[in-house]
């Protein structure tokens, strides 16, 4: 196995259709995880402020979405990559 195929399989695949001037897939991607983080750690603590109001009860997954809420950002985007794109 040469070098260069092993580096392929690491890259995400390539889109049938692909233009020079399309963003950079890795940039994009990025991007999503980044966005989906984000937006997930906001509803982790929407779910904290409505429990904490009572209008919901997290029962015993309060610890669970506390750590999610106080989690970076920065984990959940590698977290979410990873999970996304194996």
């Amino acid at each position: 196995m040469n070098s260069s195929s092993k580096h392929d399989k690491s890259r995400p695949a390539m889109p049938e259709f692909y233009m020079p001037a399309m963003w950079p897939l890795d940039l994009q991607n990025a991007i999503v995880d980044w966005l989906g983080a984000w937006f997930w750690r906001r509803r982790m603590r929407r779910l904290l402020a409505q429990d904490a109001e009572g209008t919901i009860r997290l029962g015993s997954a309060h610890g669970v979405v506390q750590r999610g809420a106080g989690e970076p950002l920065r984990l959940i985007a590698q977290r979410r990559a990873r999970w996304l794109r194996p």
